[in-house]
């Protein structure tokens, strides 16, 4: 417990002259031993510390109430205030991770849906083996494999028929899709992010005609509303994901400042201030003096 002693010595003039006098008017003013006078106890938080109930206040007991379930540790130490707000934050919190999850899951199954409906994945290998047969877009010759052999070559080995700008993606298949999911979340992104890349898979009347001759133009041109549309609807999906992790966020810290506060207010409930002040008489100077003090604890 902290203490802190405040001694205020009052040298008072009148009762020294008459303790010098010897008229002993200082011995009718002040005692010679010390007089305590308790002016007053009272307690940090304005509830009575002394008794019994918030003596058997626990703080790691209401530590571990709040983290738990936040607001529950200020309802054990007696703030029904505090609990009601914290409880009511972790409410809310709560509200908005599953209601905004729920909307981005919507919004990332309309996508995928407007994917399978709109993208040709066949489509889009079929124009990726015209270009490497087109010895003006790579760096080696003209492939000459047939289309199986195409779809089976390495990625590494690819790129040199390919365009040197904007070919930086192996999509992958259907059969990568179905073993791993992590694929299948690399489809869906890569279609629409990498526009540049995969705009002639989209079913869009915009690129539909487009033949490999005239692709080294209009490949990059990234003019395919489809893929605009989608993406828009992958964003969307996205920003509602992040606000449902803003919420999961909010909760955990409401958890942790609520523990931590709980604490804390039950370590200051089972504390108590006090004021107390009192008269003494002090040896100064070869004589006895009159003084006053003030004691502040808590």
């Amino acid at each position: 417990m902290k203490k802190l002693f405040l001694i205020m010595a009052l040298l008072l003039i009148v009762g020294n002259v008459y303790a010098a006098d010897g008229t002993g008017l200082a011995d009718l003013l002040f005692a010679p031993e010390t007089v305590p006078l308790k002016l007053t106890d009272f307690d940090l938080t304005g509830a009575d510390k002394t008794s019994a109930a918030a003596g058997n206040l626990n703080p790691g007991k209401a530590l571990l109430l709040s983290a738990i379930m936040p607001g529950a540790g200020e309802f054990y130490a007696g703030s029904k205030l505090k609990a009601g707000i914290f409880f009511g934050i972790e409410i809310l919190a709560w509200t908005g991770v599953v209601y905004y999850y729920g909307q981005g899951k919507d919004k990332e199954d309309e996508f995928m849906e407007f994917a399978d409906a709109n993208f040709d994945e066949n489509l889009y290998r079929v124009r990726e083996f015209d270009l490497a047969r087109s010895a003006q877009y790579g760096d080696s010759n003209a492939y000459n494999g047939d289309f199986d052999t195409w779809t089976d070559e390495e990625w590494e080995k690819k790129i040199h028929y390919l365009p040197r700008e904007g070919f930086t993606h192996e999509l992958p298949t259907q059969a990568d899709r179905d073993a791993n999911w992590s694929h299948d979340q690399q489809f869906y992104e890569m279609i629409g992010k990498y526009i540049h890349q995969f705009g002639f898979g989209w079913l869009d009347p915009n690129v539909g005609n487009i033949t490999p001759d005239d692709a080294g133009t209009a490949w990059f041109d990234g003019n395919v509303p489809m893929s605009l549309e989608y993406m828009d609807m992958r964003h969307d999906s996205n920003k509602l994901l992040e606000y449902s992790a803003w919420g999961y966020n909010i909760a955990l810290l409401n958890h942790v400042a609520s523990a931590l506060d709980a604490s804390f207010s039950v370590r200051v409930a089972k504390r108590k201030a006090k004021v107390e002040v009192g008269f003494r008489q002090v040896p100064y100077d070869r004589e006895l003096v009159n003084a006053a003090g003030l004691n502040f604890t808590w």
